[in-house]
Formats: structure tokens, C-alpha cells, sequence
């Protein structure tokens, strides 16, 4: 694993790395540790300042992370420097756009890629027409929004990733080749369970709030009780989709540490195999930690059982 900031390998002075996503997070993050003694003559000096770029390069070259330096940390009694980076999902997330969109997804994320200045690599293709006003909008929210409206339309599941300086639309949940074993590679893990996020009646209203049908689930009724929510049904809309869709029994999740493989991020998928837990199979990653230090890599890993999606609501106007 390299480490180059502002066209500097910092091999010799970096004591630890954190490379890491999360699906709700947006931008993946760097951060990373340097030796710094004022008073030690042989201990090479680094200048890294705001805004510097920061790669994370793996053993084979390729670039795992590209970004600037946005915070940097230091003590007077300290004897490490603790700097942090953002890939450039940071300057989509961060960024407001005012248009009316009227196009694909696809058609979408390009036209603001291309009124930020971000380089975008490929866009998962929908083929699905989406009209969407976007007045004052988060430029993520509003490539997130355009991509929901499709997502419902295909079943299929979407998130952004930034590969070096290039955004990509993929389609989330692709397994990543990752396999962890109780057995070898995976050194902890984690389940739970609760009720607690129960929902199995859900009451479709009118705008006036007359009950007109209801969706349920009659087996988790008759054994744990009813848990409902009201859904008032709006003009156009599949109210018992989006009823079914509320419908929950048990919410699970899991956590795992293991031996570190790049190939596991967030958006994408990892086969499990340990006992104690009962884990087995198809996971969703919905965050990673990488971590760099004394030579070792370690990774931990916050699972889901199922596929979800950050869904964005399209703005509605008059006529859209």
C-alpha cells in the first residue's frame, strides 16, 4: 500500500491509515497519521497543507482513493500529525443546482457533472424518461432523486462512486469476489435482531383521511401483535406498493472484522460463511473500514441483509 500526497510517497512517516465509506455518507474518506518531531533531525519533514491531493495506491498500483486534504490536526505535545481527506463526491454532495431536468438519469447525471466541473466516468443506463424540477436542490439529491424514480420503475438499486477523479452511477448490491470464512480470514462477527422497527398493518387514506384499504401481514399479526402506520394515497401514485414496502417484521444487521481486501467497499457485496452466527451467504456492505498499520490490513464491515437504496423524492410542480 502507497501513500502520495502532493506527488510525495510518505512510506517512511505515515504510521497508520483509515480508508473508508459509508452508503450514507456520500464521499469515502482518508485519513491518515505522519511522525512529526520538530526536534529530530533524521526524521524526515512533510508539508502538507489544505487542499493538498492525497492518492491511496494498492500493492498492484491501482488508484484506490483520489482526493484533496480538507482537515489537518496537531498538538503541541503530540508527535503524530492527523490529516484527513474527500474524494470528490464531497464537492457533489456539497453543491446546489436550480433547473428543471427532463431527460434520463443518466441524461441528468451528465448535465451535472458537467456544470460542476466533475468528470463522469459511466452512468448506470435506465433508459427511463424522468421530468423533475430541481430549483435550489442538492446535486446529489437530485441525481439520487432521478435514479429513484427509476429504481421503481426496474426494481434495480443505485449508488455513486467516485473511481479516481471520475463519478460513476453502478448498480448497488454486485458481489465484489469477496468470500469471508470463520475458518481463515474472518476474525469477529456480529448479529442482531429486533422487533422493534415492526410494522405488518399499514391503512391507506384519501386526503381526508377515510380509511379506502389496508395492506397487511396476518401471520406476524397473530404472533406478535399490530404495529400500524397510515399512508395517505396521493394523485398517481401505487399507494399499496408503497404500503408493502412499509410492511416489516424483524430487523437484522451484522458486523464483521477480517483480514483487509480493497475489493470490499460499500455499495457492493460479500459472501459469508461463520457458524456461531449463523451467517451464511449474500451480505450488502453497507459501510468499510480499512485499516493500514505495522504492515497489516484490517477491515471492518457493517452488513445488510437487504438491498436498500438512499431514495430521494423528485420535487413535483404544476403541470410536471
Amino acid at each position: 500500500m502507497k501513500l502520495i500526497v502532493s506527488g510525495h510517497d510518505l512510506s517512511e512517516v505515515v504510521e497508520k491509515i483509515t480508508w473508508s465509506g459509508d452508503t450514507k455518507q456520500v464521499a469515502r474518506e482518508l485519513s491518515f497519521t505522519v511522525a512529526h518531531k520538530a526536534d529530530d533531525p533524521y526524521l524526515p519533514k512533510v508539508k502538507i497543507d489544505e487542499g493538498d491531493p492525497a492518492q491511496l495506491l494498492s500493492d498492484s498500483g491501482d488508484i484506490l482513493f483520489l482526493g484533496p486534504v480538507f482537515d489537518i490536526e496537531l498538538s503541541a505535545s503530540g508527535s503524530v500529525i492527523s490529516y484527513t481527506a474527500l474524494d470528490f463526491l464531497f464537492y457533489i454532495n456539497n453543491s446546489e443546482i436550480s433547473c428543471i431536468f427532463d431527460g434520463t438519469p443518466e441524461e441528468i447525471t451528465a448535465q451535472i457533472c458537467g456544470e460542476l466541473g466533475i468528470p463522469l466516468g459511466a452512468a448506470a443506463q435506465t433508459g427511463i424518461h424522468v421530468y423533475m424540477p430541481c430549483l435550489g436542490k442538492g446535486a446529489y439529491q437530485a441525481i439520487m432523486a432521478a435514479y429513484t424514480a427509476a429504481s421503481r420503475q426496474n426494481g434495480k438499486k443505485y449508488i455513486p462512486v467516485m473511481r479516481a477523479d471520475k463519478l460513476h452511477i453502478i448498480e448497488k448490491g454486485a458481489l465484489c469476489g469477496v468470500i469471508l470464512d470463520g475458518s481463515y480470514n474472518l476474525t469477529e462477527a456480529s448479529y442482531s435482531s429486533s422487533l422493534r422497527d415492526m410494522v405488518n398493518r399499514v391503512a391507506i387514506t384519501d386526503k381526508n383521511g377515510n380509511q379506502i384499504s389496508v395492506v397487511e401481514d396476518a401471520e406476524p399479526r397473530q404472533e406478535y401483535g399490530t404495529v400500524q402506520k397510515v399512508l395517505q394515497q396521493e394523485d398517481g401514485e401505487d399507494a399499496s406498493s408503497q404500503a408493502r414496502s412499509l410492511l416489516k417484521t424483524f430487523t437484522q444487521s451484522a458486523s464483521v472484522t477480517a483480514v483487509g481486501d480493497v475489493r470490499a467497499v460499500s455499495g457492493y457485496a460479500v459472501i459469508v460463511q461463520e457458524a456461531t452466527t449463523g451467517l451464511y451467504g449474500k451480505f450488502y456492505i453497507e459501510s468499510d473500514s480499512h485499516t493500514f498499520e505495522d504492515g497489516k490490513h484490517e477491515m471492518q464491515l457493517t452488513l445488510e441483509f437487504e438491498l436498500m437504496m438512499d431514495e430521494q423524492e423528485i420535487e413535483q410542480a404544476e403541470g410536471g
